[in-house]
């Protein structure tokens, strides 16, 4: 019989995982899950003193020592939550990020006053951003995704929380691709894409991202910036007079990017600072 209480099993979790540099609410968001609860109902039994049910607190242990090895939450989970749903994630396909959330936030200040808007969303992974655009803008979403084990978590979520969403599976540089689904010159509102942007020498130094993302989702060329030097002229073929192109990407290539758009024709190129206070969407004009 297991006499502790949710709060001993929950407390020493925690104190696991500050060993191993994890601090935050990871313990109760485990323990919510195994016992398939919320955390609100998991702080009350942890108030109350009550036990963990004995396949919830196997379930539990068991995760505890996979977020300890530094496995992401999001894959013991299976779920990451983005804007206002809850996406599938697991391996291959990148996990959304809160600091995403900038790219739509961006997007949606441009879109509110288009009628009906059409955007194309590069290389979409589990989905998040095209998603977020098509419940919140009401938009046409066209999603790109290359990686055939990113296009598979894409389908599942698109199916379950936007199944308007024209998903396609192919190379965004692909023309012919694009034409097949209606994305040809000037037909687009917006493209926006938080694409690969890490420099092929830079290793991350979080375990959660060198040992779990998939490479192709981070790397992209010596400045990590080879993607988007493709897309930005391909966005202002496909992006109509008056219509949005927005990149994320990390703080020191914000420059690098402005130039890039204004090369290719966009103006009113301007850098977004996300909550840390570090540039992180770069947005412009066509």
């Amino acid at each position: 019989m297991n006499e502790r209480s949710v709060g001993d099993d929950v407390r020493d979790a925690r104190a696991r995982l500050a060993l191993v540099g994890i601090d935050g609410p990871d313990a109760e968001l485990l323990a919510a899950w195994a016992a398939g609860s919320g955390v609100g109902a998991i702080r009350v039994d942890m108030a109350m003193g009550r036990p963990f049910e004995p396949d919830a607190l196997d379930r539990f242990r068991t995760a505890v020592a996979r977020r300890e090895a530094r496995e992401p939450l999001q894959h013991i989970t299976g779920l990451a939550p983005f804007r206002h749903v809850e996406l599938l994630v697991g391996p291959g396909v990148f996990t959304p990020r809160p600091e995403t959330e900038l790219l739509v936030e961006v997007a949606l200040d441009h879109l509110r006053a288009a009628v009906a808007p059409t955007v194309l969303d590069v290389g979409t992974g589990s989905g998040a951003v095209a998603i977020a655009l098509a419940r919140e803008a009401g938009a046409r979403v066209v999603a790109v995704e290359q990686s055939p084990a990113a296009f598979s978590w894409a389908r599942r979520n698109i199916a379950a929380l936007a199944p308007g969403i024209v998903l396609l599976h192919a190379d965004a540089r692909d023309a012919a691709a694009l034409a097949a689904v209606g994305v040809h010159a000037g037909s687009l509102s917006a493209l926006v894409s938080n694409p690969p942007y890490v420099p092929h020498a830079s290793v991350p130094a979080d375990p959660e991202v060198r040992g779990f993302d998939p490479e192709r989702a981070l790397y992209s060329g010596v400045d990590g910036l080879d993607l988007v030097r493709d897309l930005a002229p391909l966005a202002a073929d496909l992006v109509a007079p008056g219509g949005l192109v927005a990149f994320e990407h990390a703080e020191h290539q914000s420059a690098a990017i402005r130039e890039m758009l204004e090369d290719a024709g966009f103006h009113d190129a301007r850098t977004h600072r996300d909550l840390t206070g570090r540039d992180r969407v770069t947005a412009a004009i066509r």
